[in-house]
């Protein structure tokens, strides 16, 4: 079920925001069981640690890097990346979460909307940077291996 937020987080409602404003979409709070993506429907699914489906749309959760799952570079990423991916299962599992809008930009260059996962004022990719399964997004890619 999702439900309809109509708030924004103010800029510095939170010190792991910083001082970024995310706007909020209507119809954000999502309250969905998801799963690990397979075959099949794509209604609410994890891809990877910072890929997510959401109703027929993929989302590419904005604010950080996960190791890759897909074509990782070495043994460690992808054990990394594993690890990253079940955590954000667990997170987005936990509760209702909000989706919004990464300033500026709404998709990226392969179509996935770029969105932060906001729990009581803290992005869900913030834990995974805490626990050292993500990374701060820096606007580049860094290597993990």
């Amino acid at each position: 079920m999702i439900q309809v937020a109509m708030f924004v987080i103010a800029p510095a409602a939170h010190p792991l925001i910083g001082t970024k404003a995310y706007a909020s979409e209507a119809g954000s709070k999502v309250s969905l069981p998801f799963q690990m993506c397979a075959t099949g429907s794509r209604k609410a699914c994890v891809v990877d640690g910072d890929t997510i489906w959401l109703s027929g749309q993929k989302i590419r959760v904005a604010d950080i890097d996960t190791p890759e799952v897909n074509e990782p570079k070495c043994s460690s990423e992808l054990a990394l990346g594993n690890r990253a991916t079940a955590r954000m299962l667990e997170l987005i599992n936990e509760g209702p979460f909000e989706l919004k809008a990464w300033p500026g930009r709404d998709a990226d260059r392969y179509g996935r909307k770029l969105r932060v996962l906001i729990r009581d004022g803290r992005s869900l990719g913030d834990f995974l940077v805490s626990e050292g399964l993500a990374r701060t997004w820096s606007g580049r890619r860094v290597p993990w291996c």
